[in-house]
């Protein structure tokens, strides 16, 4: 899966932004269904890849501990300090949220809500 993950991530370096996309699922915790992206939902996070395009990555983190709930987490360099004229290359973090359903491994956008599901309080 992270294989999966940091294919995804090398495709967005290449700016094959709708590759990547069409590689996307959504993931519904509560009633464990997975669906391809929506076209709102691909057209938010192809804006977003096209705002903070990845000049490089790397995975920060990851963890696997449920069926539906795992990260897998990159540090993305979107421009350079010279560019941005910062101090450092200017950063952010891209999510992905891999799912096991049917015995075989979804890309799942990674959003706010999925990080912290109020229901099961």
């Amino acid at each position: 899966m992270l294989k999966i993950c940091d294919d995804a991530m090398e495709m967005l370096k290449q700016k094959k932004y709708d590759a990547v996309l069409a590689s996307l699922y959504e993931y519904n915790d509560s009633t464990k269904e997975v669906k391809p992206l929506s076209d709102t939902t691909a057209k938010k996070y192809k804006r977003q890849f096209e705002m903070f395009p990845v000049l490089s990555y790397y995975r920060i983190y990851y963890s696997f501990q449920l069926e539906g709930c795992n990260d897998v987490k990159y540090r993305v360099t979107f421009a350079t300090a010279e560019a941005a004229q910062t101090k450092d290359d200017p950063t952010t973090a891209y999510m992905f949220n891999p799912v096991k359903v049917d015995g075989s491994w979804k890309l799942c956008v990674k959003t706010a809500k999925d990080e912290f599901d109020h229901s099961h309080r």
